[in-house]
């Protein structure tokens, strides 16, 4: 059985400002997160070898609180490189 990922923050306001996301980078770190977060709660029970993507994504996440919102989308895209390296695509087709 795969990790837990319990409560995913929400993406929509900036940490303890309550409004919504000023710029781009935010925007789009934003909807990143949770578009992975969908990834992996769909993936993992049955693909636990991808477990290795959560503390990156953890890493993102912290990232994304902190303000760090370019850094935030490299380590994104440290992620999908993980998952592509498995053989998987990073986000599953619509």
């Amino acid at each position: 059985m795969g990790p837990t990922l319990g409560q995913w923050p929400d993406m929509r306001t900036t940490p303890g400002m309550g409004s919504p996301p000023a710029g781009p980078a935010q925007t789009q770190c934003a909807a990143a997160l949770q578009r992975l977060y969908g990834w992996l709660q769909a993936v993992l029970p049955q693909a636990p070898q991808y477990t290795g993507a959560v503390p990156l994504a953890v890493e993102a996440v912290r990232l994304y609180r902190n303000g760090h919102y370019d850094a935030c989308l490299a380590q994104i895209q440290q992620v999908a490189d993980f998952i592509g390296r498995g053989g998987q695509p990073y986000l599953p087709p619509q």
